[in-house]
């Protein structure tokens, strides 16, 4: 508890100097925690935001930061998130939905919040399905996924300019081609069936993913 105390003003410190970032990536995590008079633990949550720039040539410093909170709601997301302005990057829980309110024509929310979502969520859906049986819509969903990894790959450290004109020139054929064939092969399935809701995943989250 006293090195907690004595820990905080670094902690705030490097908090705030996060939520001045133009670009954060959020998550939370459960954690089990004592439940003193109770015998047993419950479940409790750290929330990590997090920046690392290093791969685009940024210059900001990586960092992450910590929070805990007995839950998952709404209210311990705005709180966190409270005068961050800018690029978000989450899964699709809803809760980062509402931190980043309705966006407007630009994609940017009247509080300032543009919110990205990550591939390797939407992968791990595919891959999860390809696992554990012969899947061969799941498995050229992954090989469509690994071809956009592959691009981002080969462009990584370059300028932004430049690796804006290959998305727009290499990727976005190849995610305008995706999204038709997911329409196409969801329009097969059953509406519940495990591939159908992974299938629906981007699908529901298209300009998320596609923001970068």
């Amino acid at each position: 508890g006293y090195a907690a105390a004595e820990l905080k003003p670094l902690w705030r410190l490097l908090r705030d100097e996060l939520l001045a970032s133009a670009k954060l990536f959020v998550d939370e995590t459960p954690v089990p925690v004592l439940d003193p008079g109770r015998g047993r633990t419950k479940t409790g949550y750290f929330w990590a935001i997090a920046r690392d720039d290093r791969p685009w040539g940024g210059s900001d410093p990586p960092a992450v930061v910590y929070s805990y909170a007995p839950g998952r709601g709404n209210e311990h997301a705005a709180k966190l998130l409270k005068n961050f302005r800018g690029i978000l990057q989450a899964d699709a829980y809803v809760v980062y939905k509402k931190v980043a309110g309705s966006p407007g024509t630009d994609g940017v929310a009247d509080d300032g919040v543009m919110l990205a979502h990550c591939w390797a969520h939407c992968r791990r859906r595919f891959f999860e399905i390809a696992h554990k049986r012969p899947a061969p819509i799941a498995r050229e969903a992954l090989q469509r996924i690994a071809a956009l990894y592959e691009i981002e790959a080969e462009i990584r450290g370059r300028s932004a300019d430049e690796r804006r004109a290959a998305r727009q020139s290499r990727t976005k054929p190849l995610l305008d081609a995706m999204r038709l064939w997911l329409e196409q092969r969801a329009a097969e399935l059953p509406r519940k069936s495990p591939l159908a809701e992974a299938i629906g995943y981007p699908l529901n989250h298209w300009e998320g993913l596609t923001r970068f």
